[in-house]
């Protein structure tokens, strides 16, 4: 079945709002084996939703709308379903009943305003608001089905999981689409697609795609059919990718590279410091983006200057004079320096030039990474291309990739 998603809201169109509704929606919507077709989004203006509403119809068997159903000026949706239906709106009286009850359990007044979202168009029915006000509208367009649900996230996820979905999977005849999101980081795009090039040749079964954000490659899969099949055919898949891409590939889904550096070390009781100079504190920040983050974190150090190398973590001044700030061994002393004032298992040094200009004779986008344990210290020259927020952003991301890495007693992997 072939769907639209149509988003309604100025703040949509002027881009002051994400539009995080349709993403989940079409996420949801493949569970219950519908395509989407096509994304819309219109602002609050009745005509306009009403020739979208009318022109998706057409050519889906599904239009989800969502927004405009609140009580104010704006909120035109409702009338634009009822002058594509060619039908007056009418009263419902339990939807108004729905409501009354909803004021009266917060114990406020219902205002006048609100005796709007009680109507719909005379074909229409009525579809429960259980977290909200704003009934939800199921109608018939010719051979399309319209759900109207509201633009708030909670109520719509709540609305639409509770009475579209089931709908929607009574009639797909037992088909799915699954999804299976694997992510990796350390090599680049090209690098990932040539390690799985026959996976993702076109008209594979399953579908197999990558996309990049933040310098994460994430593998997607897509398996269609019945459930169970596709079920198969989504763990098969993702195993062969899994052992294809070996420890590039660090989780599954929207799970982080902290939360899988987060993850091993609690496994492990293990703890970890930092010492910065181009990231600044940026990978502190990241370790410390998860929750129980002090269980693992013992501190860190934020040496930009040459001064604070030396002052904070005893960085010689022969060595910074000899080798340079950027430089192996200034890397490895920030790491065993982080370690040794801490006492944490591991000390992770990171000393770099972010740009825009070069130092010291040494290109933009040069970074060393060091990690120290008890017993030794191993340092890593990298170049990172981009802007200076890029170079800055991977260097902390390569340091939890390393010492993830180390976690897990492997050694770089190809690639990367």
């Amino acid at each position: 079945m072939p769907a639209a998603i149509i988003s309604i809201g100025n703040e949509l169109t002027s881009g002051l709002t994400v539009n995080t509704n349709a993403t989940w929606l079409s996420a949801q919507l493949a569970t219950c084996g519908v395509t989407v077709a096509c994304h819309v989004t219109i602002g609050d203006d009745r005509a306009a939703i009403s020739d979208a509403i009318r022109r998706t119809a057409q050519r889906c068997d599904v239009v989800i709308v969502s927004g405009g159903l609140g009580p104010t000026l704006d909120d035109v949706t409702r009338q634009a379903l009822a002058d594509v239906l060619g039908e007056p709106l009418v009263e419902d009286p339990a939807a108004l009943a729905n409501l009354e009850q909803f004021f009266k359990k917060i114990n406020r007044p219902m205002a006048p305003s609100n005796r709007v979202q009680a109507l719909r168009p005379a074909s229409a029915a009525c579809l429960e608001n259980h977290c909200g006000t704003a009934p939800g509208l199921r109608a018939r367009l010719g051979n399309s089905e319209i759900f109207i649900i509201p633009g708030v996230p909670r109520e719509m996820r709540a609305m639409f999981s509770g009475q579209v979905a089931p709908e929607l999977a009574a009639h797909s005849g037992g088909r799915v689409t699954l999804t299976a999101k694997l992510n990796t980081f350390g090599a680049g795009e090209s690098w990932i697609g040539e390690q799985i090039a026959d996976l993702m040749r076109r008209g594979a079964v399953p579908s197999v795609g990558t996309t990049v954000h933040d310098g994460v490659v994430s593998i997607r899969i897509y398996a269609e059919g019945e459930k169970q099949p596709a079920e198969k055919l989504l763990r098969d898949t993702s195993a062969i990718v899994r052992q294809r891409l070996g420890a590039l590939v660090f989780s599954e889904d929207d799970d982080t590279l902290q939360l899988a550096v987060y993850q091993l070390m609690v496994q492990q009781k293990l703890t970890v410091a930092t010492a910065e100079s181009c990231t600044g504190g940026l990978l502190a920040e990241f370790l410390t983006d998860v929750p129980g983050s002090g269980n693992v974190f013992a501190g860190g150090f934020v040496v930009y200057t040459n001064t604070r190398k030396r002052e904070d973590l005893d960085v010689p001044a022969e060595m910074l004079m000899r080798h340079g700030a950027v430089s192996e061994a200034v890397a490895l002393a920030l790491a065993t320096g982080a370690q040794h004032r801490t006492g944490a298992d591991f000390g992770i040094g990171v000393t770099g030039i972010a740009g825009p200009e070069a130092v010291e004779g040494k290109p933009v986008g040069l970074v060393w990474i060091a990690i120290a344990d008890k017993h030794e210290a191993r340092a890593h020259a990298h170049h990172f291309s981009g802007e200076r927020a890029a170079v800055r952003q991977r260097a902390a991301q390569m340091a939890l990739a390393r010492l993830r890495w180390k976690l897990l007693g492997l050694p770089a992997p190809p690639g990367a």
